[in-house]
């Protein structure tokens, strides 16, 4: 099966939105305080909350069942330097952005998915929607995916 998956985020909030054929599953989460995880996670801009995203929006996928081992992955990036990171295979000088790329690489490759990055203009990216609405657009927890 083929998804589409969207992402974005900022230093509070990171969302996703995974499109298959017709059904989009919108979600999005806080940033957990830095020191819940022993200061790794400290988020100081938007790229690397969009990494974050990213691995979460995948592992939330497969762990809801929306995502199957060998399924095909089309990652919507609407960030040329993510893009880039990611399609080229680059590393970054931040690491909370190369631990994310490692783990995102670890769970496709452990799952078989085939990953197809795409760049996309930020008009397109669905899950930005979720971070400026002052009202619940997107789950908050897997109520009604288990």
């Amino acid at each position: 099966m083929k998804h589409d998956i969207f992402f974005d985020g900022n230093v509070k909030e990171y969302s996703w939105s995974i499109k298959t054929g017709d059904k989009i599953a919108d979600q999005i989460r806080e940033h957990p305080p830095a020191y819940l995880s022993g200061g790794k996670l400290n988020i100081r801009d938007t790229e690397e909350s969009k990494f974050v995203a990213l691995h979460v929006g995948i592992y939330w996928g497969l762990g809801v069942y929306i995502i199957k081992d060998h399924d095909t992955v089309n990652v919507m990036c609407d960030s040329k330097i993510m893009y880039d990171l990611l399609s080229k295979g680059n590393t970054s000088d931040n690491q909370i952005i190369n631990d994310k790329i490692h783990f995102i690489n670890q769970l496709t490759n452990l799952r078989s998915l085939k990953i197809n990055y795409q760049f996309i203009e930020c008009k397109k990216n669905i899950a930005t929607k979720h971070l400026f609405s002052e009202e619940d657009t997107a789950g908050r927890d897997s109520t009604g995916y288990v």
